[in-house]
């Protein structure tokens, strides 16, 4: 696959005070901003959602294969593990592994283990895996699960530029530079991207049928409070149902002209760095407050263990999607108990890279180069790619007309999460999904706003006593106080002395020093 410019393609640091600290998954992307109280879902909601990542392709044709046969006969024989997150054990993995391996074998003479591990569980389990030296040879982490930069500095990844250049430039010449930046740290690559929708495009998700019932015109609706009129009708008129479903709350900064990568007002020449709260978070835990009071957030929000507990029994009408990523409707419908829905842009897309959804390789792997090899496989192998998402043609799903297939989600095998595994150009599209769904998401890749601060990591070291300190504060408020659960009135002035004492004006101006020198480095001070 020959490096192609996205925008040619034909049609196209700690979370200082974070309310959703999860993913934005069940169902799809990722994409995800750095910003303070912000993250998607992961075992959640198709924005990818979580976010969110969202990571990005250069290209969009996929080579056959990755290897020729007479040189994969010249490789002795390896066994690979993979570890990754899932939102669901599935009976009929063992059967996908073994065709996963027929392809592998043949065309780099490897096997894998895939050892996917529950989403609720994963960064813990993965955590007491690497402190404790096990080997592995390919480690799925992001910038909000099992985070990236923060298991680096551990030393838990290999450095892969050099592998890249002799087991994987194929890989590489597929993904523009600014993808690999944010698998960049300390000038060394650590990652490869798994390409999907990598901005944000803060969203809401509402169920069809209650637009309909309502005559809801959601051209309307143009920031959260727009909704206000219709939750009522929700509340007043469906009993049973919740009007507005949310996990820790749906603070984000894209809405309010805060930049994703650091948060910095756009308009802001200084690049001034803000303090964990803000007006504009001030201002969203009142209007959650009030709505909680209301009886229209679900009075469990501040402590649900994901945000697909939200909406995944079909009871809700709204909830708020962090990525807003192109065709994630189909995969809401799967997570909402097929009912459909329709997701309404509050915003203009953000790029926020590609750091939501990566894979590495481990420090401890036995054989990095051929994880070099499988992961160029992966990510430029249609075959292997759908067998890793979508299970075995005829048994997990039939192909319909085009690049179409129809899910069986009841055959043992279904993931709903593409794009954990790699780069999503290489899939075959669910029924019910735009026909243009890659083509919309390289070009709102391509178009998204892109932070002056691409390429910019705080490095926590030098204060990470008062991040644990801040974490621990926003563990006990920020979850409580996003969704509305408590009166800001009253426990905001809490919060934010709890957290002056924690050290948060501390790491604040140790980003802002990080920041200045960064800038200053690059010529944009």
């Amino acid at each position: 696959m020959h490096k192609t410019n996205i925008g040619k393609f034909s049609f196209r640091t700690t979370l200082l005070a974070s309310i959703s600290l999860g993913m934005a998954l069940t169902a799809a992307g990722c994409g995800n901003g750095n910003n303070n109280n912000e993250n998607a879902s992961a075992s959640a909601s198709p924005s990818g959602s979580a976010s969110a990542s969202a990571s990005a392709s250069a290209s969009a044709s996929p080579s056959a294969s990755s290897a020729s046969p007479s040189a994969s006969s010249e490789l002795p024989p390896v066994e690979l593990t993979w570890y990754y997150p899932q939102n669901a054990a599935n009976a009929d993995l063992q059967l996908v592994n073994d065709a996963v391996n027929k392809i592998t074998k043949e065309k780099i003479n490897a096997t894998v283990k895939l050892n996917p591990i529950d989403f609720g569980t994963y960064e813990q389990k993965m955590n007491t895996m690497t402190a404790a030296g096990e080997k592995m040879d390919i480690i799925w982490t992001s910038s909000w699960a099992f985070k990236f930069d923060q298991n680096q500095l551990k030393g838990a990844f290999l450095p892969l530029d050099d592998l890249l250049k002799t087991s994987g430039q194929k890989l590489y010449d597929s993904l523009d530079k600014k993808f690999w930046d944010d698998a960049t740290l300390q000038g060394k690559i650590y990652a490869v991207p798994n390409f999907q929708f990598s901005a944000q495009r803060a969203s809401v998700v509402i169920q069809k049928r209650f637009i309909d019932k309502y005559n809801l015109d959601t051209s309307t609706i143009k920031k959260m409070e727009d909704l206000e009129p219709f939750l009522k009708q929700i509340k007043e008129g469906e009993p049973g149902i919740t009007p507005f479903g949310t996990w820790k709350g749906f603070y984000t900064a894209l809405l309010y002209g805060i930049d994703t990568k650091v948060p910095v007002y756009y308009t802001d020449s200084t690049n001034t760095v803000l303090p964990d709260v803000t007006d504009e978070m001030r201002a969203n835990y009142s209007l959650a407050h009030s709505w909680y009071t209301k009886g229209y957030i679900n009075q469990d929000a501040a402590t649900l263990k994901s945000a697909a507990d939200v909406y995944n029994k079909g009871t809700t009408a709204v909830w708020f999607d962090w990525t807003g990523k192109p065709g994630s409707e189909v995969e809401y419908k799967a997570a909402d108990g097929g009912n459909d829905v329709v997701l309404v842009p509050l915003g203009e897309p953000v790029f926020t890279g590609a750091a939501s959804t990566m894979n590495a390789i481990s420090r401890t792997s036995p054989n990095p180069e051929r994880a070099m090899m499988f992961l160029e496989l992966v990510n430029t192998d249609k075959e292997l790619y759908n067998t890793l998402v979508y299970g075995i043609e005829g048994k997990h799903y039939t192909k319909t007309t085009g690049n179409f297939i129809k899910i069986d989600q009841n055959a043992g095998y279904f993931t709903n999460t593409d794009w954990i595994f790699g780069n999503i150009t290489n899939e075959y599209l669910p029924e019910g999904s735009p026909a243009d769904k890659i083509e919309q998401t390289i070009k709102m890749n391509n178009e998204a706003r892109v932070s002056k601060y691409n390429g910019f990591v705080f490095n926590g070291e030098a204060v990470k006593t008062e991040i644990a300190n801040v974490n621990a504060v926003n563990g006990e408020y920020a979850a409580s106080l996003g969704s509305g659960t408590l009166d800001p009135a009253k426990y905001l002035p809490i919060y934010e002395e709890k957290l002056k004492k924690a050290g948060a004006e501390k790491i604040r101006a140790e980003k802002q020093k990080q920041l200045n020198e960064w800038l200053a480095a690059n010529g944009k001070s």
